[in-house]
This record gives structure tokens, sequence and C-alpha cells, in this order.
């Protein structure tokens, strides 16, 4: 079965969900961006953005760039959206799957 809402359809954009994430970290810089439920702990939209560029430039050091895969192995925590983030962008990847390289 089908759900549709009574509201009108919104647009998509034709561009990668990271540089959404990037250009909004720069627009609402010091808003929460994220709340962990469980232990409080928040991060900010500027905090997100820093996290995401800091741990690309960290990916890319270790050697991986675009095209190299990647497996991701997380609780639900506030570093987790950082952590898809990252292999999600055209910053250093494009895929997920298992590299065997210890991070």
């Amino acid at each position: 079965m089908i759900f549709r809402s009574p509201e009108p359809n919104i647009s998509i954009p034709e561009q990668p969900l990271t540089s959404i994430v990037l250009q909004r970290a720069i627009e609402f810089a010091d808003k929460l961006a994220m709340i962990d439920g469980l232990t409080g702990r928040t991060i900010t939209y500027s905090e997100l953005g820093d996290s995401i560029n800091r741990v690309a430039a960290g990916f890319a050091a270790w050697g991986f760039s675009k095209g190299d895969v990647v497996a991701i192995y997380s609780p639900n925590c506030l570093e987790y959206p950082i952590a898809f983030q990252v292999p999600a962008s055209s910053l250093t990847m494009a895929k997920y799957a298992l590299k065997t390289r210890r991070i």
C-alpha cells in the first residue's frame, strides 16, 4: 500500500547529500545539528562540518581515494553521521563495502 501526503511534493536537489550538509554547516554554524538522546551530548552544524572535513582529510592521508570502499561498524551515536558522510561524499570515496585496512 502506498501512502501519499496531502501536502505538495517537495523537490529533491540533484547534488550529493554531503555537499548539502556542508553548505548548511556554514549557514547554521552555531545551531545544534544533533542531540544524542541517551547521553545529552550535542554537536553544532559548525562542529559537524569541521568533523566531516577532518575525517575526510584523515582518510585521504591514509591513502583512501574516490572509488575505494569502506565498511562502517558503529553504534547509533553522534559520530555515526560523520563516519557516514565522508565515504558517501565525493571528498574521498564513492561507495561502501569492505577494505582490508585497519583504521
